[in-house]
């Protein structure tokens, strides 16, 4: 679990050379593959793409999912991020179409979507990250993604690993000031391992201010993780009962330009934040500065360890509505 934080550091992946026609994935039909069911087998040949680009470059979104994809700059994610590195180079990046799921096995690889009628509001189209940040040795992880609310992975890490090596999730841009939007709220729903080895948790991360604030929202966790803080800044803070969203408790963590709210009763697997009152709660107390910019937000799961045995975490809804 976070015990201290400092700033997050990107993996980065730049403008994608495409390989085949088919490069990620484009707005498609179809019901997510079971997390139980066997591996989708990953498409070769003609379907494949691969990228490399210096650190610290973005591409610009793009409305038309026909166009090569890109890899712009993703947020890396850590279990003690006072242990995190930066990254030097980008790792190769790839993601390929089997049937109607986009697949991924590489370290860094990302599913591009059009528009999602679940997110709305932003200023990029929604993709979906594998995001293996923080590789240890003899990881393994693949992502299978629907769409950006219907995906899963299914990661073998370590017993015993603590530090996180992972972040697949579901991500969007916005770009826009904190004081500009009258609402956005968020809802979920994930499926996380209740084995005694894993070490893992579900998580929004919201990067604000061209990616020099953090906030997390933790609402799931494995037994073996769970919420602790080292620095408390407030705890039982509720948040919720309007905008749909139902009143919920939280506790606040802060260290430095980072901070992670922590479900404040117990795992919330299945919910809906409001997500413009606790980061105007940030601002508002000091946290964040005054004019805060919204930049990224993604939600999925930091994965540290699997006990060694492959485990599957899913996320079978998500939205996000701003206005």
């Amino acid at each position: 679990m976070i015990t201290s934080l400092r700033h997050r550091i990107l993996i980065v992946a730049g403008a994608v050379t495409a390989t085949a026609a088919v490069a990620g994935c484009s707005p498609f039909q179809g019901a997510l593959s079971s997390p139980s069911a066997p591996p989708v087998t990953h498409a070769t040949g003609q379907n494949s793409t691969t990228s490399s680009a210096p650190s610290g470059t973005r591409s610009p979104p793009t409305d038309d999912p026909t166009r090569t994809p890109t890899q712009t700059a993703t947020p890396a994610q850590g279990a003690d991020p006072s242990q995190r590195a930066t990254q030097t180079a980008a790792p190769t990046a790839s993601a390929t179409r089997a049937g109607t799921v986009c697949v991924s096995s590489a370290q860094s690889g990302r599913c591009q979507f059009g528009a999602y009628a679940s997110i709305t509001g932003a200023s990029s189209d929604p993709y979906v990250d594998q995001n293996v940040w923080s590789p240890i040795s003899g990881w393994q992880q693949t992502l299978h993604a629907t769409d950006p609310g219907h995906w899963y992975v299914t990661a073998n890490m370590a017993a015993g690993n603590t530090a996180v090596v992972s972040y697949p999730n579901t991500g969007v841009d916005f770009n826009k000031a904190l004081s500009g939007f009258s609402s956005i709220t968020s809802s979920f729903t994930d499926s996380i391992p209740r084995a005694a080895g894993a070490n893992a948790e579900a998580s929004y991360d919201i990067w604000l201010n061209n990616w020099k604030y953090e906030v997390m929202i933790q609402n799931d966790y494995t037994p073996s993780r769970g919420p602790s803080c080292g620095n408390w800044v407030a705890k039982n803070v509720e948040f919720g009962g309007s905008n749909g969203v139902s009143a919920h408790p939280w506790d606040l963590c802060a260290s430095g330009s980072t901070m992670w709210w922590e479900t404040a009763d117990g795992n919330l697997p299945n919910g809906s934040i409001d997500m413009l009152a606790m980061l105007n709660w940030l601002a508002s107390h000091g946290q964040l500065p005054a004019g805060a910019q919204l930049g990224a937000v993604g939600y999925g799961f930091e994965i540290s360890s699997t006990g060694g045995a492959d485990e599957n975490f899913q996320v079978s809804s998500y939205s996000i509505t701003a206005s």
